[in-house]
């Protein structure tokens, strides 16, 4: 019987897996092309190159780029938008680290229909491998500490992270409390100094 095939790889004649250049990058260029189609398809006036960039598959670097172009107009201003290059990258920490951290606990995730990459969760690796159990201890030590110090930030932090990071949902009404969480994250990873 064997092991089940892999899906949406290009294949030789014979039916092996192509080790071609072509193939090898075709997941990703699936990603991006089905991503490309749903930026356009919120933003109808987007070109394909305009929808290829991250500010609009992210909320998170569209609020930085926003911010960057209001800082262009009005250099001095107080920018109630303000969402600043350290705000960006320590989301973007957080979000590689929760993504650690559901690969330490053997969570899956949800996938989209446009997904193509393999199924997530378990990985296949020996879990009594000694390196293993000493990174998964330290990403969940780590995530621990996130989360203290996200729900130390405010009432709303929490709900900030998780609503706007990790889903990439635009809620302006938690920008406040997003920066708040991220100052705190940055604070914790001594990221301000």
């Amino acid at each position: 019987m064997g092991r089940p095939a892999h899906q949406n790889v290009m294949r030789t004649p014979s039916g092996q897996k192509s080790r071609s250049k072509e193939a090898l990058g075709m997941a990703e260029r699936l990603e991006l092309e089905a991503a490309t189609w749903k930026r356009r398809q919120v933003f109808p006036d987007l070109t394909v190159s305009e929808a290829r960039l991250p500010e609009y598959g992210s909320v998170i670097a569209r609020w930085h780029q926003d911010w960057k172009a209001l800082c262009k107009r009005n250099p001095d201003g107080a920018h109630e938008t303000m969402f600043s290059e350290m705000h960006k990258d320590t989301a973007e920490r957080y979000h590689a680290l929760y993504h650690r951290w559901m690969g330490a606990i053997s969570a899956k995730s949800p996938r989209s229909s446009t997904d193509f990459s393999g199924a997530g969760g378990f990985d296949g690796a020996d879990p009594f491998e000694e390196s293993r159990a000493e990174r998964d201890a330290k990403t969940e030590a780590d995530f621990k500490a996130a989360r203290l110090a996200i729900l130390q930030s405010g009432s709303l932090g929490m709900m900030a992270v998780e609503t706007i990071v990790i889903e990439n949902r635009p809620v302006d009404s938690l920008r406040g409390d997003l920066r708040l969480a991220l100052n705190s994250l940055a604070r914790l990873w001594r990221m301000l100094e």
